[in-house]
């Protein structure tokens, strides 16, 4: 019987676990790969994160259009409600002020006091406007201080019974016309108007 030879059989498994090494290291990747797939794995890290970005701003604009519609159909409605056909009543009516600086808006209820006849109002007084509840722009979204087309709607004023709307922009009553105000996202991707008018028709 042959004797063990301990370094004959070190020296094999030396030569076995290089050629290993060796078949690894070729069919690995290369540096030039390596930078090839990062450069690849950023281009749509950044076009995710844009996506997202752009996402979020367009869901912030829908849902604050939908929300300022509501807010002047409340006015409409609560204008509807309030009407009890009776002078004892200290409210004329209710509307919609928009704040462009403040990019907020309020629901308010107008005050009769010192008005004679609600229906004859030929400007609507900022003193008048009791607020009933505000709602700030979320932080992605905007009022457009410039209309392209028309005029910009500071204030509407719902007055029952029928009721009269009146459309107040730049301190002044639109009696026969219409007024807007418009949303857009902060990146300018979307933007929409909504228009009222003086039959009482809010077009968005």
């Amino acid at each position: 019987m042959r004797g063990f030879n301990g370094d004959k059989v070190i020296k094999l498994n030396y030569t076995r676990i290089m050629k290993r090494i060796k078949k690894c290291g070729s069919e690995g990747y290369t540096i030039i790969e390596l930078l090839v797939v990062m450069a690849i794995t950023a281009l749509f890290s950044s076009i995710l994160i844009s996506y997202n970005h752009t996402s979020r701003q367009q869901i912030a604009f829908y849902a604050e259009q939908t929300k300022l519609i509501q807010s002047i159909f409340r006015a409409k409605s609560l204008a509807l409600g309030s009407y009890v056909g009776s002078s004892a009543s200290n409210i004329c009516g209710y509307g919609v002020h928009i704040g462009y600086s403040e990019m907020s808006y309020s629901i308010f209820s107008y005050s009769k006091a010192g008005v004679t006849d609600c229906q004859g109002i030929s400007s609507i007084n900022p003193a008048s406007e009791n607020i009933i509840s505000t709602f700030k722009l979320d932080n992605n979204v905007s009022f457009t201080t410039v209309i392209s087309s028309g005029q910009r709607l500071d204030d509407v004023l719902f007055i029952p019974p029928q009721p009269l709307t009146l459309v107040g922009s730049g301190g002044s009553i639109i009696r026969n016309g219409s007024a807007a105000v418009s949303l857009r996202t902060l990146d300018s991707s979307l933007s929409a108007s909504i228009n009222i008018n003086s039959a009482g028709l809010i077009d968005f």
